[in-house]
């Protein structure tokens, strides 16, 4: 996809004056892509610079990863600001801030130095040395003996073996259907009709041992953030066809994204929970949102509101307080709501922000979907994600 000239130039202007910044404190990046294999990394990297972009990536040490950046910058505003600016304007929808530090394997590898060379050793000669004779031995010499070592007495270094793990190998590849990315998460494991699961990682090697049950087959469930819920069922024998380089079996689950087209799912924007007051990390992205609103007048934008599950609850709205970020005992409202009321008043407070920051009511719409569409099942590991809003942009 080819972008308007004009944002080609905002994001260039932008890279040169953030880039250009001391990166003496934490830094910020604009992540648009993460891979195992630095080949992807490289093409995907490629494929960001034929759209105008002049992406970058370099190694996440901690998650030995591949990050694929647009921007890095000290100024975490500056990096929310253009995060919301990619994620409304551009194809890289699931494009988020990474804060901390990234390595040094980007695109333009530094040339490799020649290694120095070597002088010989020379090892100095030796001369045999000649005892002379001595027909007269003096009163007041001492004769030196040479000690004799045993060698059955030095202990012998044995090599260290290494266990195996037991089982088999397998490399549980999760992918993105929409553009054929590489997706990393934690998945759920287990046996059909067992009620406790096992926990293994998408993008590495792990071993399992053969399952008990006569069928002998493994439930795989991948419930990865932004992408809808799949289960795939396999046998341990005949798992795959494919093999990877430590022979280890490779199965390939395929996900769909959880929304399409305008709506933007705001990740970092949290509530307390069973409340509509948001959490402090959630200050950043809107602030974003704020800048871009500003920026381009002609954009409306609707608030959607989810929460997890569809009960009634004991909640704390924000009632007369004016702190968006903090609970306030004083100034909220404590009752008892149902989950669609809550998730009214979640979209609620967030349009009340944006306002007191200066963007007009009329051009905001709100809505509270309750509990009806769950990204993840209600009571699973990842049901929190379900408490979240989203917001639609209507481009005049």
């Amino acid at each position: 996809m080819k972008y308007p000239k004009a944002f080609v130039f905002l994001f260039l202007l932008l890279s040169f004056s953030f880039q250009g910044t001391s990166q003496t404190k934490e830094s910020h990046y604009v992540v648009i892509g993460a891979f195992r294999v630095v080949d992807n990394a490289a093409r995907f990297t490629a494929s960001a610079n034929r759209n105008g972009f002049s992406a970058q990536y370099a190694l996440q040490p901690e998650r030995k990863l591949f990050y694929v950046y647009l921007l890095t910058t000290g100024d975490k505003k500056k990096a929310y600001n253009f995060l919301i600016k990619i994620k409304v304007e551009t194809n890289y929808k699931d494009a988020w801030v990474y804060s901390g530090k990234l390595g040094t394997d980007e695109v333009t590898q530094p040339e490799p130095k020649p290694e120095p060379k070597v002088e010989p050793k020379i090892e100095p000669k030796i001369e045999p040395v000649i005892e002379p004779v001595v027909s007269h031995v003096k009163k007041d010499s001492v004769k030196i003996e040479t000690p004799k070592i045993d060698s059955s007495t030095l202990k012998k270094t044995e090599p260290v073996e290494v266990k195996k793990p037991k089982g088999k190998p397998f490399y549980i590849r999760v992918v993105s259907k929409a553009d054929g990315k590489e997706l990393f998460g934690n998945l759920q494991l287990q046996e059909p009709g067992a009620t406790q699961y096992q926990a293994v990682k998408s993008g590495e090697v792990i071993y399992l041992e053969a399952p008990r049950n006569k069928k002998g087959t493994y439930n795989l469930i991948a419930q990865l953030p932004g992408y809808k819920q799949s289960n795939l069922s396999f046998n341990y024998s005949l798992a795959s066809t494919e093999k990877g380089g430590q022979n280890e079996e490779i199965i390939t689950v395929n996900l769909d994204k959880a929304k399409k087209g305008d709506y933007i799912d705001f990740t970092n924007v949290h509530f307390f929970k069973n409340t509509s007051v948001m959490q402090p990390e959630s200050q950043n992205e809107l602030d974003g949102l704020v800048n871009l609103l500003k920026e381009n007048l002609k954009y409306k934008i609707k608030i959607y509101g989810h929460c997890n599950g569809k009960q009634d609850r004991e909640t704390y709205t924000l009632g007369t307080s004016t702190k968006f970020f903090a609970m306030d005992p004083k100034g909220n409202k404590k009752q008892t709501i149902s989950s669609k009321e809550l998730s009214e008043a979640r979209a609620e407070t967030v349009k009340a922000y944006l306002v007191q920051q200066g963007i007009t009511a009329d051009r905001i719409a709100t809505k509270g979907e309750g509990g009806k569409i769950p990204l993840y099942p209600e009571g699973g590991t990842l049901g929190q994600y379900n408490d979240r809003v989203e917001v639609e942009f209507v481009k005049n």
